[in-house]
């Protein structure tokens, strides 16, 4: 056969087809090493997982993630996560994917949700007592502050507000949870002093929940007690060195000054903001009248 073409020995073909498969072989190897190259290197990027950065950023500032990107800044990778502060602003926090560590933080300007404090107020003014547990969560789109409080009333009580402006969206209260109400706590304090509740107050001690309770006396004295919520004892006891009211024998002077005749009923009590003597005088023709008088300064309140 003339022409350009030769035929090749049997030998010689197979040699071709060995080096044929050989390099096939070669170049799946590399590139199977090269997926393997570049998912580590991958790997490498994003050591740290998107819990983790969640958890660390959450560590850095209280609140609630709203979102969480990945990005590459400068050759480095980061996490981008955002978060509605406890105080009220958007923080942006750039976690570092190899190392954990926190690269930049930022905070907004002004404020995109009521702040923590914002929020304790509002759900003691819903519901007196004393703050137990305060968490911000994301529900149905929505940002909510999830505050436990002990309620003055001895049950556990649950207030879910509005972030964004405020509201109470809802409020549930548990079982009784503290022996000692309020009002038992109260008649406690009476007892040991004869006078008039200035103040009550649900406070936690160490570890135990007192009322801390406040009493003007007849003797003119402001009494302090602490009484343990679930045993109804006394644990503290505070009288005041000087006087901060007028004695009950002060008053009725002050109330036959103004009006003749005989005192025939008083009270010390509290009306309103103001602690005062309630004094009922009878006078010979046995008309009654009325005079109250301010416990703390002594004037004649009408």
């Amino acid at each position: 056969m003339k022409g350009p073409f030769k035929v090749l020995s049997g030998a010689a073909l197979g040699t071709i087809i060995s080096i044929s498969s050989l390099t096939s072989a070669h170049a799946a190897v590399l590139h199977k090493e090269g997926d393997v190259v570049q998912q580590t290197t991958k790997q490498e990027q994003t050591a740290v997982t998107e819990a983790t950065a969640k958890k660390v950023a959450l560590k850095n500032c209280s609140g609630v993630i709203q979102s969480t990107t990945v990005k590459t800044e400068k050759s480095v990778t980061v996490y981008v996560v955002k978060v509605l502060g406890e105080d009220g602003k958007q923080h942006t926090l750039k976690v570092n994917c190899h190392t954990g560590k926190i690269i930049k933080h930022e905070t907004a300007k002004k404020e995109k949700a009521i702040n923590k404090q914002t929020a304790q107020k509002i759900a003691l003014k819903n519901c007196s007592g004393v703050i137990q547990s305060l968490e911000m969560q994301k529900e149905d789109q929505t940002y909510v502050y999830v505050i436990k409080l002990l309620g003055d009333d001895g049950k556990q009580h649950v207030e879910k507000i509005n972030c964004q402006n405020g509201k109470v969206i809802s409020h549930q209260t548990g079982s009784q949870t503290i022996s000692i109400s309020k009002s038992k706590a109260e008649t406690i304090a009476l007892s040991k002093t004869k006078g008039a509740i200035q103040s009550v107050q649900l406070k936690k001690d160490t570890d135990e929940y007192v009322y801390v309770i406040k009493v003007l006396g007849e003797d003119g004295k402001a009494y302090t007690y602490h009484i343990n919520c679930e045993k109804g004892q006394v644990m503290k006891q505070k009288v005041s060195a000087k006087a901060e009211g007028i004695t009950k024998q002060h008053a009725k002077e002050i109330a036959l000054k103004n009006c003749t005749g005989v005192v025939k009923h008083m009270q010390l009590k509290k009306e309103g903001n103001i602690t005062m003597y309630v004094i009922k005088v009878v006078d010979q023709s046995q008309k009654e009248q009325t005079v109250k008088i301010n416990a703390n300064t002594g004037k004649v309140c009408s």
